[in-house]
């Protein structure tokens, strides 16, 4: 009798075959600085892991796997770790993907244009570039840039199908770079050709305000801290129809300040504050922001003070006058400060607070029509002791003080947010029987990962 794993179907195989390849990227989650990138996709040249494993098992197995482009279709180009095949591996990794559009990361090095077979691989490549959809450039060079721009195939068909690109780096010397560069201005062009590109992910220390990119067309920039806070500032003044944008603010300079960001179709904004100098604020406050069209708008600034911040952004909201929807804070900040700034925001109808700003429950306590619509509101706990830090009879009080008024909008969801917590640390001794009883009167509550999905408390 054959063993269980032998009797699927070939189709609840090829199911399962999916589950084994790491998760795309969450291409909002900007990660901590880091000496070392890590891969995000299997590596092509790695034999023990990703979809070659499969072929491995059993004759069948290969088979099935090899019938599956999905499994071939995201991948991981490093230096290679044998002389004489590496370009017979990634053309083999290629055919198998089919006609799928590709999504792979590639060691951008001045060292892999050196390598023996760095120039053949990129070529390879190249020849499939009218399938790349989304690409990220790791330790991204000019030199690698440019040689890339002069690959034959790019230079006729370009990128017609790429949605995104995100460049991600540590420090290094541009200027020392660009002189390993024949032509620097073919490297600034390479995607400038890329009519469906929408999405520019910029983790580097690259000015990429310099590039040539289709800006009109950029409806989502996500920006980390390892740039300077006025080159985020001058692509999103560049790309006047962003939808979506995240950006950290983290260096600053002396360059030129940009006086008007008019961000007329922006609907969701996050700002993540990595730095407690004072001119980062400054730099802000010399620019006019204009978001007639936000919707959400997330700051956060844990472990710094989030005062500034809301002291500036009081005013453009104001000034915009836009329906915000969804508010999320972080950061140590003051009761006056905090009032001041959500009478700005009265339209939300979703909140949601980390542990560090939880002084906005007395002022919904104490301010009977404060936020009067709002609906949902989020706990996030980021930490053990916040588990016993929360105040939940106070949010209790809350809750039914809101539920009595005839001025504001009752609060009928709860969400419980976990940043860094594991939710098996969310026992029934966590809450008091208080939470039981307001969920009797009608308070849907939840605990859920900061992006998964909704658990029910028990």
């Amino acid at each position: 009798m054959p063993s269980s794993i032998h009797s699927l179907p070939p189709e609840l195989l090829l199911t399962i075959f999916k589950f084994t390849m790491p998760s795309i990227k969450d291409s909002f989650e900007v990660p901590d600085d880091s000496d070392t990138v890590s891969p995000t996709w299997p590596d092509i040249f790695d034999l023990k892991h990703g979809p070659w494993v499969l072929g491995q098992v059993c004759s069948r197995w290969r088979s099935i796997a090899l019938s599956i482009p999905q499994l071939w279709s995201t991948f991981y180009v490093g230096l290679p770790r044998r002389r004489d095949s590496a370009v017979d591996v990634l053309q083999a990794w290629l055919g198998r993907s089919g006609n799928r559009p590709l999504q792979f990361q590639i060691t951008a090095t001045l060292g892999f244009c050196g390598h023996h077979s760095g120039s053949a691989l990129l070529t390879t490549l190249a020849d499939a570039s009218s399938r790349w959809q989304a690409v990220e450039l790791v330790d991204v060079s000019m030199k690698f840039l440019d040689t890339l721009a002069m690959q034959r195939e790019i230079q006729l068909s370009s990128f017609p199908v790429l949605k995104e690109l995100s460049l991600r780096s540590r420090d290094w010397d541009i200027e020392e770079d660009s002189l390993e560069s024949e032509d620097p201005a073919t490297a600034y062009e390479v995607f400038l050709r890329a009519p469906n590109l929408v999405t520019l992910i910029n983790l580097d220390t690259l000015s990429l305000s310099t590039f040539k990119f289709p800006w009109n067309q950029l409806t989502t920039y996500i920006g980390s801290d390892a740039s300077h806070a006025i080159d985020h500032l001058e692509i999103m003044l560049l790309c006047p129809n962003l939808v979506e944008c995240d950006v950290a603010f983290g260096r600053t300079h002396t360059w030129p300040t940009v006086p008007l960001l008019a961000l007329t179709q922006l609907r969701k904004w996050t700002i993540r504050i990595r730095n407690s100098s004072h001119d980062i604020y400054s730099l802000l406050s010399q620019t006019i922001i204009e978001v007639p069209n936000l919707q959400e708008l997330t700051l956060l600034a844990r472990p710094f003070s989030l005062t500034p911040i809301l002291d500036l952004f009081h005013p453009v909201l104001i000034s915009s006058s836009c329906s915000l929807q969804y508010l999320e804070l972080s950061g140590s900040t003051v009761g006056d400060s905090l009032l001041h700034f959500l009478e700005a925001v009265a339209t939300i109808t979703r909140l949601r607070i980390w542990m560090n700003s939880l002084t906005i429950l007395p002022l919904l306590q104490s301010q009977e029509t404060l936020i009067p619509m709002l609906d949902t509101l989020d706990i996030g706990l980021t930490e053990r002791a916040d588990l016993y830090a929360f105040d939940i009879t106070l949010l209790a009080v809350v809750v039914r003080s809101r539920r009595r008024s005839d001025h504001v909008q009752n609060v009928r969801r709860l969400n419980i947010v976990l940043d860094e917590l594991e939710l098996d640390v969310m026992g029934p001794h966590v809450f008091p029987p208080i939470m039981e009883v307001l969920q009797e009167e009608g308070l849907d509550i939840h605990i859920c990962k900061r992006n998964e999905k909704l658990l029910h408390v028990k």
